[in-house]
């Protein structure tokens, strides 16, 4: 007679969700509130004891399983757009399948059962002891290789890691060396690097922000709103196909791009924004400019 106990079940299970969606959150860089991937766990493990409450629930059903998983990562990490839901979702699954198939072709491996004399996989089934111990070794393997391999392609792709300081607050984003990025102050020849609005929210809240945008809607008009006076300055610029307009700027305390085994810091910088986002994907929020891994200080 074999004794199950659900408990035990229970909290591997959300154990193991818990750590897929923390390895998800790695590999996608996505930002997330640490409870939100706990609650998420534990809406994923609860397929455990509402199989043993009800034993006719229709648990191998693959829809329920993809509209589990939908659940799970619109718990974990919210929905902004379809590309970046759809990008979580497949870095999830992904997850999933390899930390799987690592665990499965670990117990093959040390395996002494006689695979082709038995009647089948069932009769082979993996202890849970097994589990706890292999899959924080699968876990760790996984995300270090993925860590890796992400470190390359950010440096290949110029992505950096930005801090700005300001206004008494440090953000931290993902900057995008941009080499067409020319734009300078007209007067002082000050380089300029350029945020999106995801950014401008760490210091503002929605009202504030909507009385910014008005007031670049108004530059070319000459009017300016008294929210612009304080911490902003106007710059004019060229935009790509030729015409002239003017962007709002504010100077930040200090500037930090972090490298490889370097870190670059600068005060004699302005930050404009541009409101909305980057890039759809918001695989970076900040448009660095080269002058600045030339000069520090």
């Amino acid at each position: 007679m074999v004794v199950v106990y659900v408990e035990v079940v229970w909290l591997l299970n959300f154990m193991i969700d818990w750590m897929i969606l923390l390895l998800t959150q790695s590999i996608t860089k996505h930002i997330t509130k640490w409870y939100r991937l706990v609650i998420a766990s534990f809406f994923g493990s609860l397929i455990v004891p509402i199989s043993f409450i009800f034993p006719t629930f229709p648990i191998d059903s693959w829809i329920l399983k993809i509209v589990h998983s939908f659940i799970i990562i619109w718990i974990a990490f919210g929905f902004q757009n379809v590309a970046i839901y759809f990008k979580l979702l497949c870095s999830f699954y992904f997850m999933t399948f390899s930390i799987g198939g690592g665990l499965f072709a670990i117990h093959f491996l040390f395996s002494t059962e006689d695979y082709l004399s038995s009647p089948g996989l069932a009769n082979d089934e993996i202890h849970g002891l097994f589990v706890l111990i292999g899959f924080p070794i699968i876990f760790f393997f996984t995300k270090y290789r993925m860590d890796k391999h992400k470190m390359h392609q950010f440096q290949q792709e110029f992505y950096y890691r930005v801090t700005i300081k300001w206004k008494g607050k440090q953000v931290e984003t993902t900057g995008y060396l941009d080499s067409g990025n020319h734009l300078v102050d007209p007067f002082t020849q000050t380089p300029v690097i350029i945020v999106d609005q995801t950014i401008l929210e760490q210091w503002f809240d929605k009202e504030e922000i909507m009385k910014l945008q008005k007031s670049a809607q108004n530059l070319m008009e000459g009017e300016i709103l008294d929210s612009t006076s304080d911490s902003f300055r106007i710059l004019p610029f060229q935009g790509v196909s030729g015409q002239h307009n003017f962007m709002l700027a504010f100077k930040p305390d200090l500037l930090e791009i972090h490298m490889k085994n370097v870190q670059l810091t600068n005060k004699k910088v302005l930050i404009g924004i541009q409101f909305g986002n980057l890039v759809a994907d918001n695989s970076y929020h900040c448009l660095l400019h080269p002058k600045l891994f030339q000069q520090t200080g």
